[in-house]
């Protein structure tokens, strides 16, 4: 199985959740990310230190850049579901390349028929 990890899941890691820790650690050769977590996680403001810190983290998964495709799907699923865009974006990555969307956020992808993974639960 591959995954792919939402923002919240990157967050909850970086800042010391035990869950999100075992779990990426566990996982991390079958982990991956959207540009879009990417995105999500570089625009809160960190020192240089950190923003180093945290970029070298990142760039240890695979990121899936939002391509045509991706937009396509992400489309379909708006015009019937109107789900937030870079949740939209996210999912329709993992629809795109058949992974399990790892969230704790579930709510936020309930319409688009994903296979999803809440390691809270």
């Amino acid at each position: 199985m591959q995954y792919l990890l939402d923002t919240n899941i990157i967050i909850y890691y970086l800042n010391g959740d035990k869950k999100a820790i075992d779990f990426i650690d566990k996982n991390l050769n079958k982990s991956a990310i959207s540009s879009i977590t990417y995105l999500e996680i570089l625009v809160f403001s960190y020192d240089d230190e950190e923003d180093k810190k945290v970029r070298e983290f990142l760039e240890i998964f695979k990121i899936y850049d939002v391509e045509r495709k991706i937009l396509d799907i992400a489309i379909k699923i708006y015009r019937k579901k109107k789900v937030k865009m870079a949740d939209n974006l996210i999912g329709s990555t993992a629809k795109l390349y058949d992974l399990t969307l790892v969230t704790r956020n579930v709510d936020d992808f309930k319409n688009m028929e994903l296979d999803i993974l809440n390691i809270y639960e």
